[in-house]
This record gives C-alpha cells, structure tokens and sequence, in this order.
C-alpha cells in the first residue's frame, strides 16, 4: 500500500525548493494527493485532517474513535521533514500500532480494534526550527 505514496514523495521533493510561508500548502496538497490515491483503495476520510508544526523530537497527541472496522491513517510533512512518525496506543497505554520507518508519509494499517486510542504524531528530522505536518484517517467503504 506504501507505493502510490511514492507519488506524493516526489510533490514533497519538487516543492522542496518553496519559501518557508508555502510549507502548510506542500501538506495540504499532499493529503489531498492521499484522498484520491485512498479512494482508489476504497478507502474515504473518516473525518478532516489534522495539521500542525512540530520541532525536530516533539510530538503531539490526539484521541482516535475506532469502530472495529478497517483503517488507514497516513501522515505527510513539508519539506524540511524528512523522518515523521505514528504511534498509536490504546486506553491502556499499550502499543497497538506503529510506523517509525525513515520516511515522512508514515501509514499505520489498522483493522478490528474499538475504542478510544492514542495517535501520537513524532517529528524524528526536521532541518528547520520547526516543519508543519498533516495526518488524515481513511476507513475502508
């Protein structure tokens, strides 16, 4: 499934080059690269996506509603950001699942768990004094 991601790679590198005002953009291009190339998987967004900025080695966290269905939820960064990270744990704390991979289009694949989770979005390399990050949830049709 990672490999029509390769695509939106590739917008993050061309745009690379755009001033710093023009990184929140290279995001929402890239998630809106991520509905169509999902939507193709038979996948649709569950709800709008969360964007934000991180330094290099902080994290944020949001709650994630899961109904036992099937899930994709992806992550994308600008491009100072070339190592962006998910992790997402249940009530309990424990790890349910995770991408840590060198890469910044992290994906976690999900299926069959309910409940209230943890999604926990770590910017591992950021060049800048902080890169703007987006992560959108897609349930399966």
């Amino acid at each position: 499934m990672k490999l029509p991601f390769i695509a939106l790679a590739a917008v993050a590198a061309a745009l690379l080059a755009e001033p710093a005002e023009a990184q929140p953009e290279i995001v929402t291009m890239q998630l809106d690269s991520a509905v169509v190339l999902m939507a193709g998987g038979g996948f649709a967004p569950s709800d709008e996506a969360v964007m934000g900025r991180l330094s290099q080695g902080a994290d944020e966290e949001f709650e994630l509603e899961l109904d036992g269905g099937e899930y994709l939820v992806v992550g994308v960064c600008d491009g100072h950001c070339t190592d962006l990270d998910l992790v997402l744990t249940n009530g309990g704390g424990d790890e349910v699942e995770a991408d840590r991979e060198l890469d910044d289009i992290p994906m976690l694949s999900i299926q069959g768990q309910r409940g209230t989770f943890v999604l926990s979005v770590q910017m591992a390399t950021c060049s800048s004094s902080g890169c703007h990050y987006g992560v959108r949830v897609f349930h399966k049709r």
